[in-house]
């Protein structure tokens, strides 16, 4: 099962994460766009949810096995291994000034010192499993991260600082999320359907039937505004949500 795929910062590669449930979780490197495979990373326990580039030479993944690993691609190794979560981890992101953002099935959103891996900061307010994890294309100090999990609740945090600022609780869990833009939120939902949120005001702004059964991932285009969603029964659509009236 594979379940994640990244493209390095330069383009010129895919990370692509996956693995067999609770036997083995795998990271595959290729090139781009030929796609031969350059490197494969063997060492989590369970299924690899998400991968993360912590820049050219580094690649972050986490797992159902608790672990979060990262992985030298000019050494084929493991460099260094962090653990916190008390159950699965579902989702990463890494933030400027090396520090990364975790979320799982523990419900806890956490920070960590990339470089030493020392647990800097956990927060506690979901009361259900975290789906998953989108960073602010917006550059604040503190950066903003956005969260989604299974008790309907999207939040939003200054991570760094340990600091939620405001939540919206929708009708259907969101599976995953995507900004739009600095302002604007994609949501794809257990129900199918694609909510888009505004971010300053905390309100829905609308639904739109989006895939029959399940929507499981989101992607925005950084340029045309264009959205992609993936789901149930193999179904992908394009499609796009106006932000004005």
């Amino acid at each position: 099962n594979l379940h994640t795929v990244r493209f390095s910062p330069d383009g010129q590669r895919l990370a692509v994460g996956g693995g067999n449930p609770a036997e083995e979780g795998m990271v595959e490197i290729f090139s781009w766009p030929v796609c031969v495979s350059l490197n494969t990373f063997s060492g989590h326990d369970d299924s690899v949810l998400a991968v993360r580039w912590s820049d050219p030479d580094h690649v972050a993944s986490v797992s159902l096995d608790r672990q979060i690993i990262l992985w030298n691609l000019a050494k084929g190794e493991r460099e260094a291994t962090l653990r916190g979560h008390s159950r699965g981890v579902s989702a990463i992101g890494i933030l400027p000034g090396d520090q990364w953002v975790t979320a799982g099935h523990d419900r806890s959103v956490r920070v960590w010192d990339g470089p030493t891996g020392k647990l800097t900061r956990t927060l506690n307010q979901h009361t259900g499993d975290v789906h998953a994890l989108a960073i602010s294309p917006v550059v604040n100090d503190p950066p903003m991260v956005a969260t989604a999990a299974e008790d309907r609740s999207i939040r939003f945090w200054q991570p760094t600082i340990g600091r939620m600022m405001r939540y919206i609780r929708l009708d259907s869990a969101a599976l995953d999320i995507a900004w739009l833009d600095g302002s604007h939120l994609v949501a794809a939902c257990a129900d199918g359907q694609l909510r888009l949120v505004n971010t300053e005001q905390v309100k829905l702004l609308r639904a739109e039937p989006a895939i029959d059964g399940w929507a499981y991932a989101v992607a925005c285009h950084p340029e045309s505004g264009a959205i992609v969603v993936a789901g149930s029964g193999g179904q992908l659509k394009s499609m796009t949500l106006p932000v004005g009236k």
